[in-house]
């Protein structure tokens, strides 16, 4: 019996390199043997016969493939398996390697996880002390939409079916694509944004993407939307050729900023309720941040519709976890609220833009209302006077109606009326005009004095 011993996985063995010239005679050249009589392992690339003598060797060749199961099968290897009972004509499974070939105990094999520690030497040290992390140049995010979406955002939105979740993600990727603010959320540029759709018709999709351009009322060129049935073969995210392939569609379409992902149980494959289908995923995952490519992935409740579903270690890499719950109304079925359940970017500067929301898409219209119960903010003078003019649209014949008697007015006529007051020079260049006027607006916003959606702006009851 030939025995095994494993070296310590910092080792490489001086014949490491020879392993495979092993067999290029008829007979190996360490134990002298036919290379029938040697083990059977059947790898990704087909089968591999390997020398008894050589098992610790392979050992170190196996872990550093990183290929756990073939270890684990060298590590159990102790004598040819064409000696152990049968012909070596019909050698056993490599699932049924015996335990003994002469009546001893097998010596116990350590694993590669189970080798001695490398000595390691670390060279320049990275930036540690708090002078070093002061002193470091990092980069600023480069916002897309409010706070909360940036190019290296990971996000996951769990809503219960039927709700609005793609509506909503439909809404958001083509506000961002036109650089138009969306709900209370500021657009902050023009954006690349790609909507992967894993679940609906491609009829249905077509028919969402065109309701919603309507609804914008534009047509951002920078915005893609791809449905499943439209690849043959589409292949499973979490899988590496489905993660190639989308690579290679992202730069032939010419890079993006933003991709949607619609949804978790539709574009991949697995038990959901299983970690290994999400880790699969978590590679690429990482790789499009590092790209800048910001990532919403949108993903399904289950019987319990206050959390996502199945395993929770997915929202471990996210940054941002966003949750939609129902909200009953009469005139909408589309109505729901949003609650952060995690958010790293807050802080007291943006909470602002994470704070409860209601929405609803009522009227072919989105619509939204804060549900901070903090009292309105203290306003400057001029800000407002912007708010009484404003007002004074509001409740004249040139205000827009809204749903549950509420009137709004539009950028327009508000804009107009604030030039009638003197707060906006007419003679003023038009960029200057227009900074002065979104300030006005952004700044009641912030104070939980109105709400904006697209156009319209109306007073927050």
């Amino acid at each position: 019996m030939h025995a095994v011993s494993a070296p310590a996985l910092d080792q490489r063995p001086d014949e490491a390199d020879e392993v495979d010239e092993a067999y290029d005679s008829d007979r190996c050249t360490h134990c002298k043997r036919l290379q029938e009589e040697h083990h059977r392992v059947d790898t990704r690339e087909g089968p591999e016969y390997f020398c008894p003598d050589e098992a610790g060797e392979l050992l170190w060749l196996a872990a550093m493939r990183k290929e756990q199961k073939f270890a684990e099968i060298l590590a159990s290897i102790s004598a040819p398996i064409g000696t152990v009972g049968g012909s070596v004509d019909e050698p056993p499974p490599h699932t049924e390697i015996p335990d003994s070939v002469d009546g001893e105990p097998v010596p116990d094999v350590p694993s590669a996880s189970q080798g001695i520690p490398p000595k390691i030497e670390i060279g320049p040290l990275p930036p540690l002390t708090l002078n070093e992390w002061r002193n470091r140049e990092l980069l600023e995010p480069d916002f897309i939409i409010g706070h909360w979406l940036t190019t290296t955002s990971r996000a996951l939105l769990t809503a219960a079916t039927g709700l609005g979740k793609t509506n909503f993600g439909l809404a958001l990727g083509m506000r961002a694509a036109a650089g138009i603010d969306f709900l209370h959320w500021q657009a902050h540029r023009t954006a690349r944004v790609l909507y992967i759709d894993g679940e609906m018709s491609r009829r249905l999709l077509r028919q969402r993407v065109l309701d919603e351009e309507k609804r914008v009322g534009a047509s951002p060129e920078s915005f893609f939307a791809l449905s499943h049935e439209d690849i043959k073969g589409f292949k499973p995210l979490n899988t590496i050729d489905g993660q190639a392939w989308m690579n290679a569609l992202i730069d032939k379409i010419g890079g993006v900023d933003l991709v949607i992902l619609d949804n978790i149980m539709s574009l991949t494959v697995g038990d959901m309720k299983d970690p290994e289908p999400w880790q699969q995923t978590i590679p690429w995952v990482l790789s499009l941040t590092k790209r800048e490519i910001g990532q919403i992935w949108i993903h399904h409740t289950g019987h319990d519709e206050t959390r996502s579903y199945g395993d929770k270690s997915r929202e471990w890499q996210m940054d941002t976890v966003a949750h939609l719950d129902a909200v009953k109304r009469d005139d909408t079925d589309v109505s729901f609220s949003m609650s952060f359940k995690k958010a790293r970017e807050r802080t007291p500067a943006t909470r602002f833009d994470f704070q409860d929301v209601k929405i609803a898409l009522v009227d072919d219209r989105w619509e939204h209302e804060l549900t901070d119960t903090r009292r309105p903010g203290k306003i400057p003078p001029m800000i407002a006077k912007a708010l009484d003019a404003l007002v004074n649209v509001i409740g004249s014949d040139q205000a827009v109606p809204l749903s549950g008697a509420r009137r709004a007015a539009t950028t327009e006529t508000w804009k107009a009326e604030c030039t009638l007051q003197g707060l906006i020079d007419p003679n003023a260049k038009a960029h200057s005009s227009r900074t002065l006027f979104s300030k006005f607006r952004r700044e009641l916003v912030a104070a939980n004095r109105i709400a904006c959606e697209g156009d319209l702006s109306w007073l927050i009851r």
